[in-house]
């Protein structure tokens, strides 16, 4: 019995719809067998349609801005040292100087971000200042302390050779 493709892509999606637990099953075990390949396609397709996606992004953001704020904030959250390492890079204030540094250095300058986060009054200092007029630090652990809000802000951008 010959059939037409139409009336074929019309059966199969009948057949699909009825049938979801098995075309589910399938899909996933396919998928589970050629995870790389099916990475790689997504990839694919993601790149050839580049401008959708980043549309759909953008209209997904301007609709929800709630949801956009709150995953901001958990990232910031376990990240903090991170993000404001980044907007500093991004100002110019700092160099990459993250390349040089383990994971446990960057585990720690987390780590002192937290404590001013949990405890308030608190501030990371850097002790040679990143933009000094004389001398010009790094975003090291080395570089790094935490002090008073008072007393960060009263030192100001000044590195006091002792």
């Amino acid at each position: 019995m010959a059939q037409s493709k139409e009336q074929r892509n019309i059966y199969l999606a009948e057949w699909r719809s009825k049938n979801r637990d098995k075309t589910r099953a399938a899909q996933k075990k396919y998928y589970e067998a050629n995870k790389e390949l099916c990475l790689d396609k997504i990839k694919k397709c993601q790149k050839a349609k580049k401008d959708k996606y980043n549309k759909f992004i953008y209209e997904w953001r301007k609709a929800n801005p709630d949801k956009v704020a709150a995953i901001r904030k958990r990232h910031y959250e376990k990240n903090s040292a991170k993000d404001i390492a980044r907007v500093r890079r991004r100002q110019g204030t700092i160099k990459h100087c993250e390349i040089f540094m383990n994971a446990g250095e960057l585990a720690e300058i987390q780590g002192l971000y937290d404590f001013c986060r949990i405890f308030k009054g608190f501030e990371v200092d850097h002790i040679i200042p990143l933009n000094g007029k004389l001398v010009s630090g790094l975003h090291v652990l080395s570089n790094l302390q935490v002090m008073p809000i008072h007393e960060n802000r009263s030192k100001q951008n000044k590195y006091v050779i002792e």
